[in-house]
This record gives structure tokens, C-alpha cells and sequence, in this order.
């Protein structure tokens, strides 16, 4: 297989705190736009919440560049309160809300985050693996460690869905390739708060041969910062980037805005205590 690109950015993009250390302090209220204008691709976190309407979901089409591309996190409505269970209409729902980003071409993979108090069992996964299967890809992202075995990767396998490679405190580093393209999620290691982090360069630089592994086996790899306090996540993604060679995004020609710092500048400063979300917006919320 020839390997596919790579393609970084970050979970969620509207943050207040990202002011002024990714996002202008001026002319940067549109902060999407601005986004895509450094990154190739976005996680939208906030649909693990709430889905967003039809009209923001085609406001996210108009408003990026063709070439641009969003995975989007499936409702904790399916995966935590229903526990994969009875979710017909819950999946339609969120079919439904997404339907502006497929039929731009835009919408690369769903994301079934796992509820750490949820086992394996092999028939009720194939169940919802069988109706949550369909024309957009999907990725899965295990946290607890009963998925962690042959049976479920083979699962995975049967029906072409991603293991969501994670670097987090309480599971070790899985790169396990079960679908044709890969996902990767960076949520840190702080505490109490696993995203209240900020990767050093050496821990960015142990992911270089990683990345590389996977995508030597993948047509695509897709990979997402959720470390957002003081626009870790940007700043660490925009680092990783570098430290493996790839291209801004071709409607660009940067990878960052010329009036503000790059990685490792120290404005902002890494550290505790920086303050936390700033409430439900488009494409927010940690997890």
C-alpha cells in the first residue's frame, strides 16, 4: 500500500482562550475561517453534547475550503445513556443533522467515543457495529480495557471501522490498524483534567515513527489534539506537523498566522491553571 497523507488538527476550534495565542485579538471573530486557514481538517466535539442544526452544519460547508475536512463525534445519547442500545432513531438524528458535510464531500469518519464503564460484549458491539455501519466512515475509540482484545479488533476488522489509536493516562498506546484509514486523538496527561496539558517536544518527537508506522498501512491518517487549555491543542498540533514534514494546507501556503507566535514561543505559557471551557459552542467541549 502506497501511504496515504496525514492530516492534523484539533478537537473543537471555538475556544475563548485561543484569543491571541492562535487567534488574532482583532478580525478574528469568524474563527473557523480561520482555522482552515492553518489546518486541513477539525474534530467537531460538540455534537457529543448536542447536535447542531442543518443550517450550522451547511454554514460549516460554506464557510471552509474544499479540500477541508471534519470528523464528527457521535451523541453520548447512543454511546453513554443508551449504551449502544435502541439507537436507531438517535442515529438518524445524527445522519440527518450531518447530511450537509457528506453531501459536500466533507465529512471524513463519525467517532464512537466508549464510555469507560461500558465492557465487550462481542454480540451486542456487532448489533450496533451492523446499524451504525453506512456510507461515512467510522472510528472507535475504546476506554476500558475489555476492547482491548483479538475478538473486538476483529470486530472492527469485519466491518472496516478504525481503533482509535489514544495517548491518555489510563490505556496504553495501541497501533492496531483495523480499518483502511487510521485515527489518532491526543487528550494529554494532566490531572484531575487529561486535556489540561502541554506536550513537551520530546513526547511529540516519540510520535514521529508512530504516525509514520501507521500511516504506512493506512490510505488516510487523521489526527486530533484535545489539550485546549491556552491553545495547547493548536500550538502542539501545528509542532507534531512540523516535526513530520508536512505541507501547510494548499489554500494556504503557511502554517501559521504571520502576526502570531509559533509553538514553543512561551506566550501564553505552558502550565496549570490557565482557565477552563468556555461553554457548548460550535465544534467545543473536551471528552
Amino acid at each position: 500500500m502506497t501511504p496515504g497523507p496525514v492530516k492534523l488538527g484539533c478537537s473543537g476550534w471555538d475556544y475563548a482562550e485561543w484569543v491571541g495565542r492562535f487567534y488574532p485579538r482583532r478580525g478574528g471573530e469568524d474563527r473557523l475561517r480561520h482555522y482552515a486557514g492553518v489546518f486541513p481538517v477539525v474534530e467537531v466535539n460538540s455534537s457529543f453534547y448536542h447536535l447542531p442544526t442543518v443550517r450550522t452544519v451547511e454554514s460549516w460547508a460554506r464557510r471552509t475550503p474544499a479540500g477541508f475536512r471534519f470528523t464528527a463525534k457521535v451523541p453520548q445519547e447512543i454511546t453513554h445513556d443508551r449504551r449502544l442500545q435502541d439507537v436507531e432513531e438517535p442515529l438518524r438524528a445524527l445522519r440527518s443533522a450531518f447530511q450537509p458535510l457528506v453531501h459536500a464531500g466533507k465529512l471524513s469518519a463519525f467517532l464512537v467515543q466508549l464510555p469507560p464503564s461500558l465492557s465487550f460484549h462481542e454480540e451486542e458491539v456487532r448489533a450496533f457495529y451492523r446499524r451504525m455501519a453506512g456510507d461515512v466512515p467510522v472510528a472507535v475509540e475504546f476506554r476500558e480495557e475489555s476492547w482491548l482484545s483479538e475478538a473486538s479488533f476483529a470486530l472492527l476488522e469485519e466491518f472496516r471501522f478504525a481503533q482509535v489509536v489514544v495517548d491518555e493516562p489510563k490505556l496504553p498506546v495501541v497501533l492496531r490498524n483495523t480499518a483502511p484509514f487510521a485515527y489518532v486523538r491526543w487528550h494529554g496527561h494532566g490531572s484531575p483534567l487529561w486535556y489540561d496539558y502541554t506536550y513537551r517536544g520530546e513526547e511529540l518527537s516519540a510520535w514521529v515513527p508512530r504516525v509514520r508506522e501507521l500511516q504506512e498501512r493506512s490510505s488516510l491518517v487523521l489526527g486530533f489534539f484535545n489539550n485546549h487549555f491556552r491553545a495547547d491543542a493548536p500550538m502542539n498540533a501545528l509542532e507534531l506537523s512540523e516535526r513530520l514534514g508536512l505541507s501547510p494546507p494548499p489554500w494556504t501556503g503557511r502554517l501559521l498566522p504571520p502576526d502570531l507566535p509559533g509553538p514553543g514561543s512561551g506566550r501564553g505559557g505552558p502550565g496549570k491553571g490557565a482557565s477552563g471551557p468556555t461553554g457548548v459552542a460550535a465544534g467545543t467541549r473536551p471528552g
